[in-house]
């Protein structure tokens, strides 16, 4: 198998080393969360709105619990990952607060309780995966952002047996371009790569009727491993 090409190869530095800020104008934030040119929120909204009242627990990142390594190269062509210091704030933040809002905007809830109350449901979400980068092949390379998140629903407190596990979901989010010599900045795709998750999670949580009392869920999961929250 023959090695890449050295055109291929800076082709592939310089989507990195050209770094996100050259892809914003003017002096707006490289924030997820903030800049409408990096995510557009989903324009998603319930027919049917839940009854049910939500605490949604901090936003948990476990990036650095993942076991496999990320491949470094495909058929013998380099893989380049992009760095969460390319961002504003951190990755888990910006995500944190685009999930928020797109939650209380989703209808989903009667409403987004501050504290996780005895007769509220606890959502608990978490960043599995989150990451921009590009692959190199003999006729160019190819851009890539991977977003995966995790969201478990427990139920209304049940006392001493703390909540029962409803839901546990992982809703990925991919966005790749074709080979080019010029691929468009990897940082770029981080945005639609987190809508289609997030799209995925609120559709989810919709056909779930997990947040519709008195409506049998479509889907439940058993209880896992991990302690319930009380």
């Amino acid at each position: 198998m023959g090695m890449p090409s050295s055109r291929s190869g800076s082709l592939c530095a310089l989507v990195f080393l050209a770094g996100l800020p050259c892809c914003i104008s003017g002096n707006e934030a490289i924030d997820l969360a903030t800049n409408s040119q990096l995510y557009v929120d989903v324009p998603f909204t319930t027919k049917v709105p839940g009854d049910r009242v939500a605490f949604v627990a901090p936003l948990a990142d476990r990036r650095d619990e993942r076991t496999t390594p990320l491949p470094t190269a495909d058929r013998g062509f380099p893989i380049t990952y992009g760095d969460d210091r390319a961002w504003e704030r951190p990755v888990a933040v910006m995500v944190d607060e685009v999930l928020r809002r797109q939650l209380q905007d989703s209808g989903l809830f009667a409403t987004l309780a501050e504290v996780a109350r005895p007769d509220a449901l606890v959502v608990v979400p978490s960043l599995e995966l989150f990451l921009v980068g590009a692959a190199e092949s003999i006729s160019g390379s190819r851009s890539f952002a991977e977003v995966a998140l995790r969201v478990q629903v427990y139920g209304p407190s049940e006392g001493q047996a703390g909540r029962a596990l409803w839901l546990d979901r992982v809703f990925p989010g991919v966005q790749r371009t074709p080979v080019s010599f010029q691929p468009i900045n990897a940082y770029r795709l981080a945005g639609p790569a987190l809508a289609a998750s997030i799209t995925g999670l609120l559709q989810g949580l919709d056909g779930s009727n997990i947040a519709r009392s008195g409506v049998p869920m479509a889907v439940a999961v058993p209880a896992s491993a991990e302690r319930s929250p009380r």
